[in-house]
């Protein structure tokens, strides 16, 4: 089982980056305990990017769903055949001033980390809508590899524009993750947009297989990606549903030995590797937005667009030490079947222009947002292009834990690759088939399980947050 990585969602994502222990053990329980984890991009798996953007909440069924980009609310009604009124089946364990304690046992798996064992207790306070407005979630986990972790985690959903979360994750051996972020999409009156995160986080599990679509998985080699991350971002609603968005960012990386012993160390098997002696990285985001959704976190309608061109130099490396960057990233969501079913297709095109370029900065393809049939970042290349293509089905509505539930379905078909160039792009694609089942606490809570199937073989995601 490979471990989720973190958000765009509410995450970045970018090779090395870990994801908060809470999303590396994810439970598929009604009301989830837990980005872009760590900016730049994964691990809670409950692990993510994630790049996360930030999330902002729907309104309960039955009430015009709430915008996260813009200020205000659309006048359409959500139907009752797509949000319907589950019926109480379990009640909440015993709790005080509102708030409902879930102790749970926490496990995971995967070929290169070998099995997470531990538990976890996610306390989840809700407001007078039933609408989960806090997530606090300690968590304790083994692992062969790392010793003992122990992490806290926090989520806040102040309202529809606001959103919290702080996690610090410390492992006896190597692991270390340190992370905060907040992001106000209405600042005075609607007008603007705040966000902030900062990280910093020792991820002993990162691999990498080589430059090219073509990486073989014998290649496969381990390190320690140890970073610190700051973004900051200043943005301006333009009207009901477009945006523009200014992103200055700083990254340090250092590639330390991994703790695998059965894979060689990447500095061993590529010491001419671009960025393998580490980097100081400062970026200038510039991003437009056009977002039509009915809501961020659980969509069931409508179109989001966002294209944005970076300017990013190394600090600590000869010429050259610049690179310019542009990504385009289209979704649309059409629901059916009376609301119980939604088909989701997105298109992502990623490109970075020049030479030098570290390899943790590169595009890159899998993981459990982009190409689910392989491991976090297999493909590393200086361009990709990746469609997916998703039914959601809703199979199941209770009350579980004193929380609305909803159960789904959801086949899947993710392909792309990664190229050089752009000569021969759409031959050799990847193909990967699979299936996920998803729990909803609306607004605020997706707990996912995606099944892949690759080249390399099958792979298992658990984490937060749809995968786009």
């Amino acid at each position: 089982m490979e471990r989720k990585a973190l958000p765009a969602s509410r995450r970045a994502s970018a090779p090395g980056r870990p994801v908060s222990p809470l999303r590396r053990v994810r439970l598929a329980h009604p009301a989830p305990a837990a980005e872009t984890g760590p900016p730049s991009e994964g691990r809670v798996e409950v692990k993510a990017e994630s790049e996360r953007t930030g999330t902002v909440p729907p309104e309960q069924a039955g009430s015009a769903p709430r915008k996260d980009t813009v200020p205000g609310e659309t006048t359409e009604k959500v139907s009752e055949d797509v949000h319907p009124k589950q019926e109480h089946v379990l009640k909440s364990l015993p709790a005080k001033g509102g708030y409902t304690v879930i102790p749970l046992p926490a496990f995971a798996y995967s070929r290169n980390e070998s099995y997470w064992i531990g538990a976890l207790v996610p306390i989840l306070k809700a407001n007078d809508k039933e609408e989960i407005e806090d997530i606090f979630a300690p968590q304790y986990l083994h692992n062969k590899f790392v010793g003992e972790t122990f992490s806290l985690n926090y989520y806040g959903y102040r309202n529809e524009t606001v959103q919290y979360r702080a996690i610090a994750s410390y492992a006896t051996k190597v692991e270390r993750t340190f992370e905060s972020g907040y992001k106000n999409t209405a600042v005075s009156g609607g007008r603007y947009i705040l966000a902030a995160e900062a990280n910093w986080f020792k991820n002993a599990f990162t691999r990498f297989f080589g430059i090219g679509n073509r990486s073989r998985d014998e290649d496969e080699t381990t390190y320690t990606s140890r970073e610190a991350n700051i973004r900051l971002s200043a943005g301006l609603n333009l009207g009901q549903n477009f945006s523009v968005l200014w992103t200055e960012r700083y990254r340090n990386v250092r590639v330390d030995d991994g703790v695998i012993p059965s894979l060689p160390q990447t500095k061993v098997q590529f010491p001419t590797l671009e960025g393998i002696d580490g980097a100081q990285i400062f970026g200038h985001r510039l991003t437009t937005l056009y977002d039509s959704r009915d809501n961020l976190l659980t969509p069931v309608q409508g179109t989001y667009a966002s294209a944005y061109f970076e300017l990013a130099h190394n600090l600590i490396h000869d010429e050259p030490d610049r690179w310019f960057r542009l990504a385009i990233d289209a979704r649309h969501l059409i629901p059916h079947a009376s609301g119980r079913m939604v088909f989701v297709g997105r298109f992502l095109f990623d490109h970075v222009f020049s030479q030098g370029v570290p390899f943790y900065e590169r595009p890159t393809l899998g993981g459990e947002n982009t190409l689910r049939g392989f491991g976090l970042n297999r493909f590393v290349d200086d361009n990709l292009y990746l469609v997916n293509l998703e039914e959601r089905i809703r199979i199941y509505e209770k009350r579980i834990f004193d929380n609305p539930i909803e159960l789904e379905a959801a086949p899947f078909l993710d392909f792309g690759r990664v190229n050089r160039n752009f000569i021969d792009r759409l031959q050799r694609t990847q193909f990967n088939p699979g299936v996920g089942i998803r729990a909803l606490s609306r607004p605020n809570v997706v707990g996912r399980l995606d099944v892949g199937y690759g080249k390399d073989g099958g792979n298992v995601f658990v984490g937060l947050d749809y995968p786009f």
